[in-house]
C-alpha cells in the first residue's frame, strides 16, 4: 500500500483517545459542563460497555447490551469524534498522529491518510487487553475477550462447535463413533460432551462460564435439546478468584460447581493446540480435549503503550502516571483507566476505576488550564459484583451502596456488606444504569430503561453489569 504524510494538524483543546467507560464518560462530562472544545478518538464506531461483553459472548447481539453510536452523542452533547488507531505521541509539539485507516479491496470506501492532531491537554484512555503470558498457541487457537469482535467470535465457535456435535450425533452409524470438525479443525466425538476450558478465574472467566453453561439462542440455531457441554476454569494458582474475600469467593465456587462447571487450581497451561491444551504438572505435562479455549489470563495495557517512548511505564504495559493522574514529566498528558498505573496505589482494571477517574479528570483537566496546583485522585471502592446467569448474582458493596442496601436489610452499614439475591440484581443493575444515564441524559436513560426491562421480560436470563 503506498504510504503518504500525515495530513496538517487540526487543534483540540482536550483530546481523548479511547473511547471506553472512562474516555467516553469524560468527554461527555466535559461537553456537559460547557467544555464543547473535545475531541473523541477511537477505533471503532460505537461503545458497548465492557462488563457487558459476556452477554455479547452467550448470544445476545451488540444491540441488545444497548450500544451507542459515538457520533450520535458526539452530536447529542457537542463534543467532537473522530475515528482513528492511535500511531504516536509528540509531547514536544503537542501532537498525536492516527494510524491510516485502509480502504476495503473492492474499492467500496477510499483509504483514510494518516492524520495529525494537535491539543492542549491529552487524555489516554486507550483500555486494556489480555496478554498470552507467552503460552504457545494462544494467539492462533483460544478465543480473548477484549472486544465486542472477540465476543461474536466465541459465540460463533460456541454455536458452531455444539450443531457439528449434534450432526455428527445423528449421522454417525449405530455403533460407530463419528467424528465432526469444529472451527480450528479439532475432531469433536459425538459420545462425549462439548469441551469448554476457561484459563483464568477472574470476573471474566467466571462470568463468562456461568453464562455459557446458560446459553440457548446462538448465532447458527438454538443448542440442540440435550446438548452435552462441559465447561471447565483452569486457575495458574492455589487460590480460586485471588483478590476477593474468603467469604466471597466460597459463595461463587459452590454455585458454580452447583451449575456443573469444573474448577482445578494449580493448573499451568503450557501451550494451546487446535481442540486441546498442555497443562504443566512438575516435570511432566497432560494433555487434555478443548473443544473452545477462552484466555482470560490476567491484564495489560494496549501494544502501542510499548512503542510510544516519551511516555514512561511499567512491564504491564501502563503509563506510569501520579496521583493527579498526569504522565510523569509531562504537564499536559495524563491517563486513565487499565492504561495507567499509580505506583503507590495501583488499581484494579475494572470499568469502575475508569469511571471514577474520568469523573476526576472532568474537574481536574480545567482546574489545571486555569493554573492551579494538582489534586489527587482518591478511589472510592463501591465493592465487587458478579451475576452467575441462572445462579443468580453475588458479591459484596463498600462504601455508600453497602450503607443504602444494608439499612434495606437492617444492617447498620459502614462495614462492607455480603449480598445475595434481589439486593445484588439492584446494585448490579445500578452500575449500568449510572453509565447509561450518565451518557444519554435522563429522558433517553430513562427510555433505555424500559427498552432494556422489556427486552429482559421477553427474552432469555442475562446478566445485567
Amino acid at each position: 500500500m503506498e504510504t503518504h504524510d500525515p495530513q496538517p494538524t487540526r487543534d483540540a483543546d482536550i483530546v481523548i483517545v479511547g473511547g471506553g467507560a472512562g474516555g467516553l464518560e469524560l468527554a461527555v462530562r466535559l461537553a456537559k459542563a460547557g467544555h464543547k472544545d473535545v475531541l473523541l478518538i477511537d477505533r471503532d464506531t460505537s461503545h458497548v460497555w465492557k462488563p457487558r461483553l459476556h452477554e455479547i459472548a452467550a448470544g445476545l447481539g451488540r444491540r441488545q447490551v444497548d450500544e451507542l453510536g459515538y457520533a450520535g452523542l458526539a452530536e447529542q452533547w457537542g463534543f467532537r469524534y473522530e475515528c482513528g488507531t492511535l500511531e504516536s505521541v509528540d509531547p514536544e509539539q503537542r501532537q498525536i498522529t492516527l494510524a491510516a485507516i485502509p480502504g476495503r479491496e473492492d474499492h467500496a470506501s477510499a483509504e483514510v491518510p494518516a492524520r495529525v492532531r494537535g491539543y492542549r491537554q491529552l487524555v489516554l484512555a486507550l483500555g486494556g487487553v489480555t496478554p498470552d503470558m507467552g503460552v504457545e498457541g494462544v494467539l492462533e487457537h483460544a478465543c480473548l475477550l477484549d472486544s465486542p469482535d472477540d465476543a461474536e467470535r466465541i459465540a460463533q465457535q460456541f454455536s458452531r462447535g455444539l450443531l457439528a456435535n449434534h450432526v455428527a450425533m445423528e449421522t454417525a452409524p449405530t455403533g460407530e463413533a463419528g467424528v465432526s470438525a469444529n472451527l480450528d479443525g479439532a475432531k469433536d466425538s459425538p459420545g462425549r460432551p462439548y469441551q469448554v476450558v476457561i484459563v483464568g478465574s477472574g470476573a471474566t472467566g467466571v462470568e463468562l462460564a456461568a453464562y455459557l453453561h446458560e446459553a440457548r439462542g446462538m448465532h447458527d440455531a438454538p443448542a440442540p435439546t440435550g446438548a452435552k457441554v462441559e465447561i471447565t476454569i483452569l486457575e495458574a494458582t492455589e487460590t480460586f478468584m485471588p483478590g476477593v474475600s474468603q467469604e466471597l469467593r466460597e459463595s461463587i465456587h459452590q454455585r458454580l460447581e452447583e451449575q456443573g462447571i469444573k474448577i482445578e487450581l494449580s493448573r499451568q497451561v503450557a501451550k494451546v493446540s487446535p481442540g486441546s491444551v498442555e497443562i504443566s504438572e512438575g516435570d511432566e505435562s497432560v494433555t487434555r480435549d478443548a473443544d473452545l479455549v477462552v484466555w482470560a489470563a490476567g491484564r495489560v495495557g494496549p501494544a502501542i503503550v510499548e512503542e510510544i517512548d516519551a511516555l514512561e511505564s511499567n512491564k504491564k504495559r501502563q503509563f506510569t502516571v501520579t496521583s493527579g493522574l498526569q504522565c510523569l514529566g509531562h504537564d499536559s498528558i495524563f491517563a486513565l483507566g487499565d492504561c495507567a498505573n499509580i505506583d503507590e496505589a495501583p488499581l484494579p482494571p475494572t470499568a469502575q476505576v475508569a469511571s471514577e477517574q474520568a469523573e476526576f479528570l472532568a474537574d481536574e483537566l480545567p482546574r489545571r488550564q486555569q493554573g492551579e496546583p494538582a489534586q489527587a485522585f482518591e478511589f472510592k471502592d463501591r465493592g465487587t459484583l458478579l451475576s452467575l446467569s441462572s445462579a443468580g448474582s453475588v458479591g459484596e458493596l463498600s462504601g455508600k451502596l453497602s450503607d443504602k442496601l444494608g439499612n434495606a436489610q437492617g444492617s447498620k452499614g459502614n462495614d462492607d456488606l455480603q449480598v445475595r439475591g434481589r439486593f445484588a440484581r439492584a446494585a448490579y443493575q445500578g452500575l449500568q444504569r449510572q453509565h447509561q444515564f450518565l451518557l444519554l441524559g435522563p429522558l433517553k436513560g430513562s427510555a433505555e430503561v424500559v427498552s432494556d426491562v422489556l427486552r429482559r421480560s421477553m427474552g432469555p436470563r442475562l446478566k445485567v453489569h
